[in-house]
């Protein structure tokens, strides 16, 4: 029953470490986006509410990409890990 209550452990640690990364890689992300508006020359003059759609939009398409679905590899490895370490323990 140790194991569950490690395991238990592991994955309130690992839903602290989850939505901390998470937060940092769309801060991360977002500042980008802002970036690369700031230094567009040809976007100097555009209203504010372009800037904010453009990075919105470019927002959206981050959520639907592939570096966001990577961030659930922090829950997957562990897992493996702890199954993998159980069953050589307990089995071999």
């Amino acid at each position: 029953m140790g194991w569950l209550r490690l395991a238990f452990m592991m994955y309130v640690a690992l839903t602290i470490i989850y939505f901390v990364t998470s937060i940092y890689s769309r801060s991360v992300r977002r500042e980008k986006l802002e970036k690369e508006w700031d230094t567009d020359p040809a976007r100097e003059d555009a209203p504010p509410s372009e800037r904010t759609s453009f990075i919105e939009g470019g927002m959206v398409h981050y959520d639907k990409g592939l570096k966001r679905r990577l961030l659930w590899l922090i829950y997957i490895l562990p897992t493996i890990g702890f199954a993998a370490t159980i069953y050589y323990v307990n089995w071999s």
